[in-house]
């Protein structure tokens, strides 16, 4: 589970990640790439910029540029076709779609059937994105130009089918705030956050009151503050018990935490075993 501001790398060829992955986790991150989610089967939470959704078997979300989003599959097992590609393929800067307000989720209402609309949508949106795992899983001849046309569609379909929001002026610009800042504060707790980081220093970061701050930084990322750090800590020690010879207590205090037994009980916490069992 990794976070923060993904500068994504697709290597050589297409700027395409095509992927079917079971019982996806991932915590709150954001990247200028489009991001396109259909559930197969099962069923998984999605937050996307303070909006969490519980999606099933055949439902749909989409996250725009710089939209910030996380996977929490939970005790549920899903499967999910995941479409990601930079915006440039369809002829568009990062910034796609250049007017925000745009819904994340098909069906649109919380807990609420597809409507006989949004099950053609569904379809429409489904068929294209199978074709597109399709083709990138033979990758014959034309196979990069077919698929650049069908990822024209599935934007075009998506901005036909998913709903606009009409936020006031006032709302747009709050919201785009927050969302800026957000992204930055992601991004500075990825790479700080092996330092004694409080509540109270994001919520001064934010401008925010700690209790508004609490709530907001939840809403946006599924998880409190304190365990958002958490798991970018035990993230990157996971990296360095596998990847070095490193001793514990040395990966402890690297990644911020105080001593060896603190450093055991959040990783059992989280990952369900200790450090030594991992390596």
């Amino acid at each position: 589970m990794r976070a923060f501001h993904e500068n994504r790398s697709y290597g050589e060829g297409l700027p395409v990640q095509i992927s079917r992955i079971r019982s996806m986790n991932f915590l709150a991150h954001w990247h200028h790439d489009l991001e396109f989610i259909y559930v197969d089967a099962g069923s998984i939470q999605i937050g996307i910029n303070s909006e969490t959704r519980v999606l099933k078997a055949g439902e749909f979300a989409f996250c725009g540029s710089g939209d910030i989003h996380y996977y929490d599959n939970g005790s549920a097992d899903s499967e999910v076709l995941l479409i990601i590609f930079n915006p440039r393929l369809i002829g568009s800067p990062a910034g796609w779609p250049e007017h925000r307000g745009l819904s994340s989720f098909i069906p649109a209402a919380r807990g609420a059937d597809a409507s006989a609309v949004e099950r053609e949508a569904l379809e429409e949106l489904a068929a294209v994105m199978r074709r597109i795992e399709e083709e990138g899983g033979k990758r014959t001849e034309q196979s990069d130009l077919i698929i650049t046309g069908l990822l024209h569609m599935l934007c075009g379909l998506t901005l036909r089918y998913v709903p606009s929001g009409t936020p006031g002026p006032k709302r747009n610009a709050r919201s785009a705030s927050h969302l800026a800042m957000m992204q930055e504060l992601l991004h500075d707790l990825e790479r700080s956050c092996e330092l004694p980081l409080t509540l109270q220093d994001g919520a001064d970061r934010a401008r925010m009151s700690v209790f508004h701050f609490s709530r907001f930084f939840k809403n946006v990322t599924g998880m409190n503050y304190n365990t958002y750090l958490n798991e970018l800590r035990i993230a990157r020690a996971e990296r360095l018990i596998v990847g070095t010879d490193e001793k514990l207590i040395d990966i402890a205090l690297e990644c911020g935490f105080g001593n060896v037994r603190t450093f055991n009980r959040v990783f059992r916490q989280l990952r369900g075993c200790t450090p030594s069992e991992l390596r």
